[in-house]
């Protein structure tokens, strides 16, 4: 046996109950811990790019000006206005411009 625990069968049982509640103890830090880490990483994912995309003019009164996809890289950075399916549709069929490059128009079958 080891020099270091006792030789009777009671405190060898005391000992290991406390081990096993320490055990325990540790088991919850390290699911708490994943928890916590699962949601960090839950939080730093980029957000999902949006469907589509408004392009704004710089006017003071800002009116659209083209309709991207939404990962179209091209037109309009901050003057860029998330839209869903619907408002691209309608948008392009008031006259506002689909882009060139992403061609929504094409993806939202609309002539």
């Amino acid at each position: 046996m080891n020099d270091l625990l006792p030789a009777d069968l009671p405190r060898l049982r005391a000992i290991a109950m406390y081990l096993q509640l320490q055990l325990d103890h540790v088991g919850r830090r390290i699911a708490e811990a994943e928890r916590w880490e699962a949601s960090r990483k839950a939080a730093a994912r980029p957000a999902s790019p949006p469907q589509w995309t408004l392009q704004m003019d710089v006017g003071a009164e800002p009116q659209p000006v083209a309709v991207h996809h939404g990962e179209c890289r091209i037109g309009g950075g901050a003057r860029r206005r998330r839209i869903g399916r619907r408002d691209a549709i309608e948008a392009l069929a008031v006259g506002v411009m689909p882009c060139a490059l992403c061609r929504p128009d094409r993806e939202l079958q609309v002539d």
